[in-house]
């Protein structure tokens, strides 16, 4: 350990935070979070012999040359900044599961007029209940489907004088138009979605009932035959779900399949140290005795980690952001239950088992052998896109004659009309794959008449004096000209790249070296490959060079309204953000931004 390093332990505060270990060459081999910083890094630099260790950890502590520390304010906050920074640096020790990107939650905005019933994937309004996470976003989608049709619920967040889409075709019992209050609608309608999602069915049928009567027995029959269809649905629906106990029980029962056997660790040689770069997760979600909801999740980066500290990073991510908590967690492999204290502060804390024979050890063979299935169906298309992508590069470079694979493919359009508000775009493709960070926009100064060749030279030009990484093959949009253009650039600048044109009508490519362009089979997986690139290129183009139309054209028309100045104008647009908002705004906000008089020109005027 160097005297540097050395010192930085030493001067760690004894706080809870993040910290985060890097090699020689900076990159970052791993993040890990603390209750006490110092203790806990210090840890990894103690010679105490076989200290249980495995191989992998011990290869990282032996590459770390630095570290960087963040002093958090608890160990809640620690935790969340932890899980962002593992998403976002990537770093080769962490096991991490699979881009959350895929996982989504029904959501329901409790602060809005009419409470909405929705979807996101990540829990952004602390104001809102979220339930989830799931999986599958047909399965999300069928959960609302079967919600609205027990629950009819209302799409709008304020109450207006027409009712809406729903209410037509028997969806919604009319919050939106008035026909009922919304405090009788979140009463019976809101509150049992919530209480049917946190998997309180029986609670949910016995107030159904208990409703249904008192219906009856006040003589409003067309109320209580509502309720009765309402009961009738939800019969259906709990009739589909599996009896798992005959007592009501809540548990979450977790469990693993990886390349390899996966057991616990127990000793540095046994198997254990030896499983996959990649584990399959599978729950199984008891809710009153019977199994409502089974998902699916991938870990990567596990190459020889044990199950046990697999599950340890897995479900402080999971119960970070889950809605329902058990009373129990089933497990294959004991973890460390005191660490996961800081992911349940407010909530129950739930028991976690080891289940060794019955019924329970049985249930966990049966989620191991769902798992197992899981990774590898969702292997085999993983590897088959992998091979499609990978095919398509090398037909690429065997077409264009290229001496590397085109790993790094960029590809540049220009996007007008008749020369105003013109921009460029690049995108960057990486393997085949968009690279949506390296994208750019270039919004063009030189030319404000209709000339695409000039505009291109400018964007080059502007491209070429960044320090980027350079290209292994650049991708025009256009024909010999817009591909002399960019020529053009790269001799002035000495820059030697392979550089193509694709033409829209006939999708012709074009090189620098024949006369006569390149005419692929439609059935190509190298044009396939251009055509997304190039229309990926134009897509982000365009979508640019929309946003400064509109508020040109904003501009403009605020410019003939006589009372706006510069500084006004100014306002408007930071205040509303669009053409759009300020047309749709009421008088009264425009009053309150530039007086009475001067909104009610803006109203006649747009």
């Amino acid at each position: 350990m160097s005297k540097q390093l050395e010192q930085k332990i030493k001067d760690l505060p004894q706080k809870p935070g993040v910290y985060v270990f890097k090699d020689a060459k900076g990159l970052v081999l791993y993040v890990g979070k603390a209750i006490k910083l110092k203790n806990r890094v210090s840890s990894y630099f103690k010679r105490d012999g076989d200290d249980g260790r495995g191989p992998r950890i011990q290869q990282m502590i032996s590459l770390i040359r630095d570290l960087n520390y963040t002093v958090t304010d608890n160990e809640t906050e620690s935790l969340i900044l932890e899980k962002n920074f593992i998403s976002q640096l990537k770093p080769k020790y962490n096991v991490d599961l699979r881009d959350d990107k895929n996982y989504l939650f029904i959501k329901i905005n409790i602060k809005d007029e009419i409470p909405t019933i929705g979807y996101e994937r990540k829990l952004m309004d602390r104001s809102s209940r979220y339930f989830g996470p799931y999986t599958s976003g047909l399965a999300i989608k069928d959960t609302l489907r079967m919600l609205r049709n027990i629950f009819p619920y209302c799409s709008n967040k304020k109450i207006g004088n027409k009712p809406c889409f729903f209410y037509h075709i028997g969806k919604c019992p009319g919050v939106c138009f008035g026909k009922i209050s919304t405090q009788e609608y979140r009463d019976n309608y809101i509150k049992k979605i919530i209480q049917f999602l946190e998997g309180r069915q029986s609670q949910v049928l016995k107030d159904l009932q208990k409703q249904m009567r008192s219906f009856a027995s006040h003589k409003q029959f067309e109320k209580a035959a509502k309720v009765r269809n309402q009961i009738f649905a939800l019969n259906r629906v709990l009739e589909r779900q599996k009896l798992v106990y005959p007592k009501k029980l809540d548990q979450d029962v977790f469990s693993v399949y990886t390349d390899l056997p996966a057991m616990p660790r127990v000793k540095q040689s046994d198997k254990a140290w030896q499983a996959g770069g990649v584990a399959s997760i599978n729950l199984f979600m008891i809710r009153e005795g019977k199994l409502i909801q089974k998902e699916n999740f991938i870990m990567e980066n596990t190459k020889q980690v044990p199950v046990d500290e697999i599950l340890q990073s897995f479900l402080e991510r999971y119960y970070l952001e889950a809605s329902s908590i058990p009373k129990e967690v089933l497990l294959p492999a004991q973890i460390i239950p005191d660490e996961l204290y800081p992911v349940f502060i407010g909530r129950r804390f739930p028991k976690f088992t080891v289940p060794v024979q019955g019924q329970r050890l049985q249930l966990l063979k049966l989620g191991q052998e769902n798992a197992k299935q899981y990774l590898e169906s969702t292997t085999d298309k993983h590897l088959l896109e992998e091979a499609r992508l990978l095919a398509s590069l090398k037909e690429l470079q065997r077409v264009l004659d290229l001496p590397n694979l085109p790993g790094r493919i960029e590809a540049y359009d220009i996007s007008n009309i008749q020369g105003t508000n013109p921009v460029g775009s690049m995108v960057v493709f990486d393997f085949a794959r968009p690279k949506k960070s390296d994208y750019r926009k270039f919004k063009i100064n030189k030319k404000q008449t209709p000339d695409d060749f000039a505009m291109m030279r400018e964007m080059l030009e502007r491209r070429f004096r960044n320090d980027w990484p350079l290209p292994d093959l650049i991708l025009i949009d256009g024909g010999k000209g817009q591909l002399n253009a960019a020529l053009s650039v790269l001799q002035v600048s000495g820059s030697r790249f392979q550089v193509i044109g694709l033409a829209k009508r006939l999708e012709e490519i074009f090189t620098p070296l024949n006369t006569s362009p390149l005419i692929l089979p439609t059935n190509s997986q190298a044009l396939y490959l251009l055509q997304r690139i190039r229309d990926e290129a134009h897509r982000f183009g365009v979508k640019y060079h929309r946003h400064l139309r509109s508020k040109g054209s904003l501009s403009s028309v605020l410019d003939q309204i006589s009372g706006i100045g510069p500084a006004k104008k100014k306002t408007l647009l930071q205040k509303f953000g669009s053409a759009a908002k300020v047309r749709s705004a009421s008088l009264t906000e425009l009053a309150a931004i530039v007086g009475s008089k001067t909104a009610e020109k803006i109203k006649a005027s747009l």
